[in-house]
């Protein structure tokens, strides 16, 4: 074999060798550590339920845990569940416990309270949901409010719409004469 020949053998091999070393990383880093079909962490403070959440499929990685077809049920202090999150996936934060949901995100609540949006932040040491997405909240009553926008308590019952917001009410005002 001549030496040409042989050169661009080699350099063909050493970039090949570099790439199956770059690949390697890039899939060590990407592998979950655990996975774990019917997954379901129970959430506590001073031995008080506060919220449970169950996902189909769950894979554990460094400092967080994604879970699949999530299920998150929120308890009041009588540990009577009061709300439930549902969405098709999210990110769970093992040192903060805090949870991140996305894609089609709806909540509903014990008093028949819904809300819609495409993502919620759950910060779990404050006990309140976030989003600067869209969001829509229908009320028993049929009132509905869509903004942009919320911060509020997983019972839907202390609201706060960040940005710009609209809604539409049943209740009628009295006559005035």
């Amino acid at each position: 074999m001549n030496k040409k020949l042989t050169g661009v053998l080699l350099l063909v091999l050493l970039a090949i060798a570099c790439d199956e070393e770059q690949v390697k990383g890039a899939l060590h880093e990407e592998l979950p550590r655990i996975i774990i079909e019917e997954f379901s962490l129970t959430e506590t403070r001073m031995g008080e339920k506060l919220w449970i959440l169950d996902a189909e499929l769950a894979r554990e990685y460094q400092d967080v845990i994604k879970v699949d077809s999530v299920k998150i049920r929120f308890y009041n202090k009588e540990q009577v569940e009061f709300s439930v999150l549902y969405a098709p996936g999210g990110i769970l934060n093992k040192a903060t416990h805090n949870v991140l949901v996305g894609d089609t995100v709806i909540v509903m609540t014990n008093d028949s309270t819904k809300l819609f949006t495409d993502s919620l932040f759950w910060m779990n040491d404050s006990q309140v949901i976030m989003t600067n997405r869209d969001v829509m909240i229908i009320k028993q009553d049929s009132t509905i409010i869509e903004g942009t926008g919320l911060r509020a308590d997983p019972y839907l019952e202390k609201i706060e719409i960040l940005g710009t917001t609209k809604g539409v009410s049943p209740i009628e005002l009295p006559d005035i004469r």
